[in-house]
């Protein structure tokens, strides 16, 4: 494995992590039933920061998933 790719399955878990404290954080801004109403703009803001946390931590998980197959792979 290349040093990028060793560093990357060391940091990505904590990167995984932090995506999935920033998901709950948005999950529980957006579940506030007046959000919508009383400020769209932030609601808005809201999703689409979900949206875009939830796919970054989709593909970390992935690549994380495909650098320890490779780790052991190469292990033996």
């Amino acid at each position: 494995m290349s040093f990028n790719e060793k560093r990357l399955l060391e940091t990505l878990p904590e990167r995984i992590d932090a995506l999935g404290r920033d998901i709950e954080k948005l999950k529980a801004l957006l579940a506030d039933p007046e959000l919508y109403t009383r400020d769209r703009a932030r609601f808005d803001k809201a999703s689409e920061l979900l949206t875009r946390a939830e796919d970054e931590r989709q593909k970390s998980e992935t690549q994380w998933l495909e650098l320890e197959m490779l780790r052991e792979e190469l292990e033996g």
